[in-house]
Formats: structure tokens, C-alpha cells, sequence
């Protein structure tokens, strides 16, 4: 399997790129389907490792509705991250995903260049399960929540009645 793609990386492909070319999402290694670019969560994962969340847009207009997010955008949120954190997608709004994150694409679209951060091969596509709450929350996708309190039970008296 391919290393993870680390802000550092990530940051040196864009770097390349014109800061005015929108940059989009291109998901499911199956059959490719674009997605607009939403926000940048950096975190940590349950092993405390640093994780950038690059995340598709909740009800964004339809593409070509200006203004989307450009390499410029993406360059001057990753800029503020560890160069070292692995980046994932966080994807699907309503049920949210984390995914490996993948090598950038570039396509010309309705005669414009579009730069796709897309999501690897089939070989090497992962879903890693649910997003974690706190990203999902940070990313206004869901409202946080807290477990209702427990009343503590009492004892049960000698002889198990």
C-alpha cells in the first residue's frame, strides 16, 4: 500500500498549481463523482497523530457558481497546519465518512483547469470508518451532543434480592 499523503506533500503539489484554479473533490475510486471542496479540520486521531480533514461542502451550489475554492484557499489553510499530519477526506455529509486521501488530478472542465484531490485506486481506496464526532461538529455537519447523565443504581442488598 502507498504511504499516506501528508500535508507536507500535499502542500508541494499544490505549490505547482496557479492559486487561482478551483480545486474540487473527485471520490469513489468505483465511479468518479466530483464533489465541491468545503473546509480544512485540523486534529488528532484516536492514537493522538496529527490529522488534517480536507472536507466536501454540505449543500453547496452547483459547480461553476463562483465563488469555489481555488488552490490559493487550500495552500493558505494547509499553510497553518503540521506539514507532518496525514490528510483524510471527510466525506458524506449526513452519514460522514473518513477516507484515504489521494494523489491530485489535474482536468480541464467547460474550458477551465480544475485540480481534483481525489481518493486513491481501488487497490488503495480506504474508508476508515465513521468521521470522528468532534470534525464532524467542527464542520457543521451535526450539533454536538452529549450522552445524558446516568443515576448511579444502588446497591443491591446481601444475598442478591
Amino acid at each position: 500500500m502507498a504511504p499516506e499523503l501528508t500535508v507536507g506533500d500535499l502542500l508541494e503539489s499544490l505549490s505547482t498549481s496557479d492559486r487561482d484554479v478551483v480545486v474540487r473533490l473527485w471520490i469513489n475510486p468505483f465511479a468518479r463523482t466530483a464533489r465541491p471542496l468545503g473546509s480544512v479540520v485540523p486534529t488528532s486521531d484516536d492514537a493522538d497523530r496529527p490529522v488534517v480533514f480536507i472536507a466536501e461542502a454540505k449543500g453547496a451550489p452547483a459547480f461553476g457558481t463562483l465563488p469555489e475554492p481555488t488552490v490559493g484557499d487550500l495552500l493558505d489553510q494547509l499553510s497553518a497546519c503540521d506539514r507532518s499530519a496525514v490528510v483524510q477526506l471527510a466525506l458524506n455529509p449526513d452519514f460522514p465518512m473518513a477516507h484515504r486521501a489521494g494523489p491530485l488530478a489535474a482536468r480541464v472542465e467547460e474550458g477551465h483547469p480544475v485540480l481534483f484531490l481525489t481518493e486513491p485506486d481501488v487497490e488503495e481506496a480506504e474508508q476508515f470508518g465513521p468521521l470522528l464526532p468532534h470534525v464532524a461538529v467542527a464542520l457543521g455537519w451535526h450539533e454536538s451532543t452529549e450522552a445524558p447523565p446516568r443515576r448511579r443504581r444502588g446497591a443491591r442488598p446481601s444475598g442478591g434480592q
